[in-house]
């Protein structure tokens, strides 16, 4: 119900019983609905002190025919709630648009005559409100903060609120946003006071009052435990998880408006529109959201990730992460923190969406990294953050990896699973403003599926690693993938399965060596094969690479842009692969030399470059040209930046 509609009402008593509290009572009836109850909401010096239904019954709010006289409210609040409080102190608001309740008439003499307004935002670095005479409607008044019994600003309210003007409050223009600068300190107590400069009369509300954070201690803690452990009944555990409930609802809410610096954004929007800012106060701020913090040595995506994060940092974003999934661990948290990212994170943001709504309207675009998230978020993200731009990122195609497993494994399940994949995917690609994939072939698959997407090719960055071993003093080929992957487990049972045996009829001295993560018991048991070491999870693959003399990229299914084939490149060592690992990398003439689809034909080329220093050579330099060209920072952050449009601010 919304307190916007017609009401009739007052607080007919705000009186205070020494050693008891202050009763606030009072009556509020929805005049088109007067079977509807009101929720009312107490504040006190701007403080929420209680909340109570307007279901009480009083006799003479008995209109016969019409309304029951369930429309009182009566509520005590002990003095302990409501320090140094008067009469004045306190604010009776309707739920939820947070209209006011009128003062009896005894009561409203206590208030200044022709004077009215209120304090809507109390923070340590922002006062905000409005102030007006109903005497005198089209003349300015001033507001006066007084911090510690010091003057520190004075300004004219006079900002212009359409929630005033369309409650009937003339044209609206009696607001007043003050920004505390230097905020208040942590360290120490402070009382501000809210005053009509032209009066000295102190708004409802104020003195607001700032308790130093220090006295959040382990005596604070070990009372409120003692306090807790005393609770005897439910329905008294039901009041404390209420109440611990909403106070972590505003601790949370008052951790993101700190953290998104809303305060300070929304003061140099407005000081914009006015011409007033100063150039380059306000950054653009974008959110990468991923399944889990971003692993480099896990698996490509990761790469790709933290690649885009670092060419948004170089174009001037200020750039921070949440996990949607998996909560990052500390030395995770460390990581991007060093790389100067934010990582969001349980205990103030335990969820992507705690997040969304505590820094609501406070970044200027947000990645979904795999479109599983984008899926996930995509209405939630356009709900909470309305002038974002919303950017899809592609790992790969999930329907096109799976219609392929399909005809590889001749398992018509998949086929299904990939059609319900594409509706999704295409559904995500329609819904975002922009969508990020790394292939070319990919991009084309979606621009024919949803024609009015922007769709971007952005790579990620690769360095060039140091050069490998003296060809004589290297051996083995290496199969390096992410084993939690359905075609790198594919791949590795076609490369002993098939490839090794005809490999071993031209040279049985080759080694095939097995590395990765998340290796099933199918692959480790491979380790028993003559011929194949299974290695696992090498933290420094850089140095490996160093050491052997080919790798291989056996899939036969998959999509996407290949990790393993790039980064074996980029160490300077020859890749053999198959179309499916190569594909939407357009490779010079040079590269497709490495490139073959039968098992015969992978055997034949793994024996002849195995011996051939001079076609290792050529191979590992065209590789690493592809690195520095295709791969290489610029293009990146260009690219990145395409896909960011018009975003960033002059």
């Amino acid at each position: 119900m919304s307190a916007g509609s017609a009401f009739a009402g007052f607080v007919d008593v705000i009186s205070h019983e020494p050693g008891q509290g202050w009763t606030i009572a009072g009556w509020a009836r929805n005049l088109m609905d007067p079977s509807a109850r009101y929720q009312v909401r107490i504040l006190c010096h701007g403080n929420q002190v209680a909340e109570a239904v307007a279901d009480g019954f009083r006799e003479d709010l008995v209109i016969p025919g019409s309304a029951d006289g369930r429309h009182a409210f009566s509520i005590l609040i002990p003095d302990d709630a409501a320090p140094a409080a008067e009469t004045g102190s306190f604010n009776v608001l309707l739920l939820p648009d947070r209209q006011p309740l009128p003062l009896a008439e005894h009561l409203a003499g206590t208030i200044p005559s022709g004077l009215r307004g209120s304090i809507d935002i109390v923070g340590r670095d922002r006062i905000a409100g409005w102030l007006r005479s109903d005497t005198h409607p089209d003349m300015r008044l001033s507001v006066a903060i007084m911090v510690d019994d010091a003057l520190q600003h004075r300004m004219l309210a006079n900002q212009f609120r359409p929630d005033l003007r369309d409650n009937g409050l003339g044209d609206g223009r009696y607001g007043f946003d003050v920004m505390l600068s230097p905020p208040l300190s942590l360290d120490s107590d402070h009382v501000v006071s809210v005053l009509c400069a032209e009066t000295n009369t102190p708004l409802p509300g104020s003195p607001l009052y700032f308790p130093a954070t220090r006295r959040f201690n382990e005596t604070f803690r070990q009372h409120v435990r003692q306090t807790l452990n005393g609770i005897a009944t439910a329905r008294q555990r039901e009041a404390a998880l209420e109440f611990l409930a909403d106070q972590t609802h505003q601790l949370r809410n008052e951790q993101g408006r700190e953290d998104s610096r809303k305060a300070a954004t929304e003061h140099h929007r407005l000081a914009q529109r006015r011409k007033e800012a100063e150039p380059g106060v306000t950054v653009p701020r974008i959110l990468f959201v991923d399944d889990r913090a971003p692993d480099p040595t896990r698996d490509a995506g990761s790469s790709a990730l933290l690649s885009h994060m670092q060419a948004a940092q170089a174009l001037d974003y200020e750039v921070s992460f949440v996990a949607s999934v998996m909560e990052p661990g500390v030395a995770a948290v460390r990581e991007l923190e060093k790389q100067g990212f934010a990582c969001w994170r349980a205990p103030a943001y335990p969820t992507v969406e705690s997040l969304l709504r505590t820094q609501t309207n406070s970044f200027d675009a947000i990645y979904f990294h795999r479109l599983t998230n984008a899926g996930r978020y995509l209405d939630l993200a356009r709900l909470y953050m309305p002038g974002a731009r919303l950017i899809s990122s592609v790992a790969d195609l999930a329907w096109l990896r799976l219609e392929r497993q399909a005809v590889a494994e001749n398992r018509p399940e998949l086929r299904t699973a990939s059609g319900q994949e594409k509706v999704r995917e295409h559904m995500a690609t329609w819904a975002s403003h922009s969508v990020i994939t790394h292939s070319p072939v990919e991009a084309a698959l979606l621009a024919a599926a949803v024609p009015t997407a922007s769709i971007h090719v952005v790579p990620w960055h690769l360095e060039l690693k140091e050069p490998p071993l003296p060809f004589e003093r290297r051996h083995g080929v290496a199969f390096i993938a992410h084993y939690g992957h359905a075609p790198n487990i594919d791949a590795a049972k076609w490369l002993v399965g098939d490839i090794l045996p005809l490999l071993w009829e031209q040279t049985p001295d080759i080694e095939i060596l097995l590395v990765g993560s998340a290796m099933p018991d199918l692959i480790i048991q491979m380790g028993e094969i003559p011929g194949v070491q299974v290695l696992g999870h090498i933290a420094d693959l850089d140095s490996f690479l160093r050491s052997v003399r080919l790798t291989i990229a056996p899939l036969r299914f998959g999509a996407g842009i290949k990790s393993k084939v790039l980064e074996s490149w980029a160490a300077g060592i020859p890749c053999v692969a198959t179309p499916i690992a190569t594909e939407g990398m357009n490779l010079p003439v040079e590269l497709q030399l490495s490139v073959a689809s039968s098992a015969a034909d992978l055997a034949k080329l793994v024996a002849k470059l195995y011996y051939d220093p001079e076609a290792t050579a050529s191979l590992a330099e065209a590789g690493q040209d592809y690195i520095r060209i295709r791969h290489s920072t610029d293009r990146v952050r260009s690219a990145l930046d395409r896909s960011l449009g018009t975003l960033r601010r002059a």
